[in-house]
């Protein structure tokens, strides 16, 4: 019988930071587990979307990143949201980044149960007052809006069919988000 080592949650983040998910994955933290999700071109069509409606709302390239490690200590995880729309007062440089810093998270669903995206990933971010968080479902063509968490809890969400313009403010920016040629999977 091989002995399981039990890790900090600090050093979960570090060998999170520094680990190499092979091509065609993302990594992340999830309750003290590293989680390794599938993305293909569909999602990156859809990141890419979402990083461009940010910059059309006039931020800054810096103020629009993808998978970049953010701790939510509460339930030992560490989420990389797939974009991550940032505060204009957030750091350029900070490592990883403070889940104060971002205003909006987009998450792209990698498997047809979304479990994280639809679950914990909802109530960390109300918790953690993240404005405005999309879930873009390419299985069931639908996109999840939630926006103005109040008490750590996000109130109701907006549905939208893919094709449909979904609008939402984070950070006194609004944005658009035109879905019309978003891809769907299956």
């Amino acid at each position: 019988m091989v002995a399981h080592e039990v890790f900090t949650y600090e050093e979960l983040l570090d060998i999170l930071e520094n680990f190499d998910a092979p091509p065609g994955f993302k990594s992340e933290l999830v309750r003290g587990e590293i989680v390794l999700s599938p993305q293909g071109r569909v999602h990156s069509e859809i990141i890419l979307a979402g990083q461009v409606a940010a910059m059309a709302a006039g931020l800054p390239r810096w103020r629009a990143i993808s998978d970049v490690l953010s701790p939510f200590p509460h339930t030992r995880s560490g989420f990389c949201p797939d974009v991550s729309i940032l505060r204009s007062t957030a750091s350029r440089t900070a490592k990883p980044l403070p889940r104060s810093d971002i205003a909006a998270a987009i998450e792209v669903v990698s498997s047809d149960l979304g479990e994280k995206d639809y679950g914990i990933k909802v109530q960390e971010y109300a918790v953690a007052e993240i404005d405005a968080y999309l879930i873009a479902d390419p299985y069931k063509g639908l996109c999840t809006l939630f926006t103005g968490p109040e008490n750590g809890a996000y109130p109701e969400p907006k549905t939208y069919p893919f094709g449909a313009t979904v609008t939402f403010t984070a950070d006194g920016t609004d944005f658009v988000l035109d879905t019309s040629d978003w891809p769907r999977i299956g």
